[in-house]
């Protein structure tokens, strides 16, 4: 028969992990790319920058059928949870270039090796907190939002520009 502290530590730990996992639900996708084409016959696009892309290079189906000289959007996104995960690396992000800089030096005092990484963006620059040592990527994970002994931000980098990311500047004022 497993002990108490047995089940309440279990409890406990899937208790975080479900609530992690709501947590970064219905996150917006991060918009990379947009731009404006010309729909012209059998399924080309000419882009703004004058260049031309088949339908059928970025999909199987059959393109549609819209008049041609139709005025067509395409964007290219993708899931910002990606900047969450620890996939190459990559744990935190945000366009505030002062918070990147403070999270790296907040991680190497805990010994955790990173650097702040830059990417550009059409309008504007976001910066990507990066891991070196593989071994201690769910180490910043965990002092940067999951553990209660660490940081505890928000994955809330997606404020609108002008405002602050408010876990942060509670972490900061000490609260």
């Amino acid at each position: 028969m497993k002990s108490a502290r047995y089940r309440t530590t279990n409890i406990l730990l899937l208790q975080r992990a479900f609530f992690q996992t709501i947590s970064l639900k219905g996150r917006n996708t991060l918009i990379i790319l947009q731009t404006k084409g010309i729909y012209k016959e059998d399924g080309k696009i000419a882009l703004k920058s004058i260049k031309v892309i088949n339908w059928a290079d970025i999909t199987e189906n059959t393109p549609p059928i819209f008049p041609e000289g139709s005025s067509i959007d395409l964007s290219i996104s993708f899931d910002e949870n990606i900047f969450l995960s620890g996939i190459n690396g990559i744990v935190w992000a945000t366009y505030d270039l002062r918070q990147s800089e403070i999270i790296q030096s907040s991680l190497i005092a805990q010994h955790i090796h990173c650097e702040v990484k830059t990417l550009k963006l059409e309008k504007e620059n976001l910066f990507l907190i990066s891991i070196t040592n593989e071994n201690e990527t769910q180490d910043a994970i965990d002092f940067i939002w999951k553990s209660n002994d660490g940081l505890r931000l928000n994955p809330d980098w997606s404020y609108s520009p002008g405002e602050t990311n408010k876990s942060f500047e509670q972490w900061l004022s000490g609260h």
